[in-house]
């Protein structure tokens, strides 16, 4: 069966972002968050900049192809909601401790 992608769906900020750039590296941030959070963000942002990916330009041996993921799915299709797992105490308290 072939799945048509219908269009790309992103999710957007549901406030005002301001755009930030960092040694020409360009990141948003939400102007919600105060202005001493905001450069306590960047701090660790430029601190650790080599931790960041800003491309697939940047994951040299990475296939682009691995890197997209989409989820294609007919519109015509009604979502459905799963009945949730029940497990007993014993595994709920280990599942507690791992997640």
């Amino acid at each position: 069966m072939q799945a048509d992608v219908i269009s790309e769906r992103r999710l957007r900020p549901t406030g005002e972002v301001q755009e930030k750039e960092i040694r020409g590296k360009k990141f948003k941030v939400g102007t919600s968050i105060c202005l001493e959070l905001q450069d306590k963000i960047a701090k660790v942002i430029s601190k650790h900049m080599d931790a960041f990916t800003w491309s697939s330009v940047d994951m040299p041996g990475i296939n682009p192809d691995f890197l997209c993921h989409r989820l294609t799915m007919d519109e015509k299709v009604r979502p459905v909601v799963h009945r949730r797992i029940k497990f007993n105490k014993e595994r709920s308290l280990i599942i507690r401790k791992e997640t």
